[in-house]
């Protein structure tokens, strides 16, 4: 309703308390969607998703402008809960091959306790390219691990690096390695040893790089020394 005094139109509040719920409701749908997917895999169908909720399918379109719109939302919900694992381990505790082995085995500990969402995010027709959330979120990841590395090269007096190109480089190399890793039907490597061949991996690139900037550590260097 307008403001007859001739100020800003006045809000309804049941509208808005409608709003929230309306809100609300669609994030619990699409957590409905997400164990779906945990429990029966990436190919489900809006059917299962509408009896799992017990709603009739055509009141759950409602909810969503299309099927696409609700794999955008599930992606989402799915990268969130990806970051609150991930996010929490790029600190500097403990020494640097600690440091390494700790947000690796993050990643893979994610990846072991949701297989089927991370294979949602990557494969068939949910597969996204070069600009997707996913993408975004390996960027997301890689700047949060360059400031980490900036921040303890600038303590040891090299104050400009190619860093963020390192990072870069160091996830899509794990992420890389384990979305074949969780695909392959004959693993070579067990999960402790892709671990252990990771950690060791992105040392090495860790430690080249470091050289390359004049800078020798020990992987048992406790990083907060620095």
């Amino acid at each position: 309703m307008a403001d007859r005094t001739g100020g800003e139109p006045q809000t309804d509040g049941r509208s808005t308390r409608w709003d929230d719920h309306k809100a609300q409701r669609q994030l619990d749908l699409v957590d409905a969607a997400v164990a779906l997917i945990e429990d029966e895999g990436t190919r489900f169908k809006l059917q299962r998703l509408a009896e799992r909720v017990g709603l009739p399918r055509s009141v759950l379109y409602r909810h969503f402008k299309d099927r696409a719109t609700l794999d955008e939302l599930i992606r989402r919900r799915v990268v969130e809960s990806f970051m609150r694992g991930i996010e929490p381990t790029l600190t500097f505790d403990g020494t640097i091959e600690e440091s390494v082995r700790r947000v690796v085995g993050a990643h893979l500990d994610w990846v072991a306790q949701h297989p089927r969402l991370y294979a949602y995010m990557g494969v068939g027709e949910h597969a996204m390219g070069d600009g997707s959330l996913v993408a975004d979120t390996k960027a997301a990841i890689a700047l949060m691990l360059s400031d980490r590395f900036g921040d303890v090269l600038k303590a040891l007096g090299v104050p400009e690096a190619p860093i963020r190109s390192v990072a870069i480089g160091i996830v899509g190399f794990v992420d890389t390695s384990v979305n074949q890793w969780v695909r392959d039907e004959q693993r070579e490597l067990s999960e402790e040893e892709l671990r252990a061949m990771l950690c060791r991996s992105v040392w090495a690139v860790l430690d080249a790089t470091l050289r390359n900037l004049g800078v020798e550590l020990s992987p048992q260097q406790r990083v907060a020394d620095l």
